[in-house]
């Protein structure tokens, strides 16, 4: 079992496999089990940090007046996605492309 400080993690960049930008890590989403929490998915981007500050609802409206809440624009990683071996550079095991979006 690997243990990680995840503080270390928010605000980092994230990229997919052939090196490119997916998103900034800002939400991780996990469960308690027994002693122990267990990382169940990451969430990338704006709606990440606005879910993590707990102000998702006006994040939404504020994204959707700037323009930036395209379908799309909302990535998450299933745990078992994210390589974190290297917490200066986040890698996802697979391409943008095929990243779960939200909304």
């Amino acid at each position: 079992m690997k243990e990680i400080q995840l503080e270390l993690l928010l605000g980092k960049q994230v990229y997919d496999l052939d090196g490119k930008p997916v998103g900034r890590m800002e939400e991780v989403r996990a469960e308690a089990r027994g002693e122990n929490f267990y990382v169940l998915e990451y969430h990338l981007g704006a709606y990440g940090l606005f879910e993590r500050l707990s102000a998702l609802a006006i994040g939404r409206a504020v994204l959707t007046a700037l323009g930036a809440a395209g379908p799309g624009s909302k990535k998450l990683v299933p745990w078992d996605q994210l390589d974190i071996s290297d917490p200066e550079h986040l890698q996802v095991k697979c391409r943008k492309a095929a990243l779960q979006t939200l909304g």
